[in-house]
Parts: structure tokens; sequence; C-alpha cells
């Protein structure tokens, strides 16, 4: 079985293809900026980059696997994506090759002070307290649906919000 363009864009967007252009790229067009601001509040370093490498790995999908929800796959994607650069990383760090003074290239400038803040307390927070405040806040998505992109029960997800929320007011609170 092949994907077609009603398996690979959701209905429910809106999204049409435009006469000639390829699924793959009316995909893109309708998800990208969405998951890169989804990788942007993981902590991704560079958030676009997240972005290609989840597609690459959505068109090597094999012709006969049928994908239920193309957005939820997507964002397990990029939610993965961001946890594997953030372990290399880490791992990185351990081993420091060359000092590296230049500011990285992801930096955006945030104008309002209490968006700058949130954004500090947000990369404080554990990475699987960030990942599930982000997929409930942001992208508003149910426990049960957070707890399919992380893989984990919804119990576990209920725990992390929990966790995660009251960390984040100490945070901001120490910035009152």
């Amino acid at each position: 079985m092949r994907l077609t363009l009603g398996d690979l864009v959701d209905t429910d967007d809106g999204a049409v293809a435009p006469s000639g252009d390829p699924p793959y790229e009316v995909l893109f067009r309708a998800h990208a900026e969405r998951l890169a601001r989804l990788a942007h509040l993981l902590g991704a370093r560079d958030p676009e980059d997240v972005v290609q490498e989840a597609f690459c790995r959505f068109m090597t999908v094999r012709p006969d696997r049928r994908i239920g929800n193309t957005t939820a796959y997507l964002n397990r994607i990029v939610v993965n994506e961001v946890r594997t650069q953030q372990r290399r990383k880490a791992v990185a760090d351990r081993r420091p090759l060359h000092p590296v003074t230049a500011a990285p290239a992801s930096e955006q400038v945030e104008r309002d002070e209490s968006v700058t803040d949130l954004f500090r307390a947000l990369g404080r927070l554990a990475p699987r307290q960030r990942e599930a405040i982000v997929l409930r806040y942001w992208l508003d998505l149910p426990l049960a649906g957070i707890a399919t992109v992380m893989q984990v029960r919804v119990g576990t997800v209920k725990s992390l919000l929990s966790r995660g929320m009251a960390r984040l007011a100490e945070e901001l609170e120490d910035y009152r």
C-alpha cells in the first residue's frame, strides 16, 4: 500500500495540496513552523534542523506502514530528536575537545521580561518535565496524547506535570 495525500495531511487542519505539489511538500508546509516552535520550546539548539530531521525520518517510513495520526507521529519524532540531541550534547560536554566562545546561532531575542523569565525557568526544569509542560500547555494535548508522544503512562504524565508546574512556580517566584 502506498502513502497518499490523504494519509499524509490531516483533514482537520484544512491543508489542501496545490496542483502538482508532492504530498510531502504539502505536509511540510502544513506542519513545519509549528514543529519548529515545539522543538524550540523543548530546548533544541537548532529547531529548524530538528524539523528537517523529523521530515527526513518521516519520509523513510515504509510504504506499507499505515500512520493513524500524522500530527501525533510528527510530534513524537520531534520530541525524540530533541532528546537525542540533548543526550549527544551531554556526552560532548563531558569531553570538551575545543572551547567554543561564539554565541549559539539559534539564540532569539525576547522583548518581554516575563517571557524571558519563563524561558529561563523552563530551561531549568528536568527535560521530561519541560516536555510534558510544553506538550500540555503549548500544544494543548490531552493527557493521553502526551503519554503517547512521550511513550509513558498517563499517571507518569500527571506526575511530571504536577512536579514540573510546582518547580516552575518556584523558579518564577525567585524572579519577583
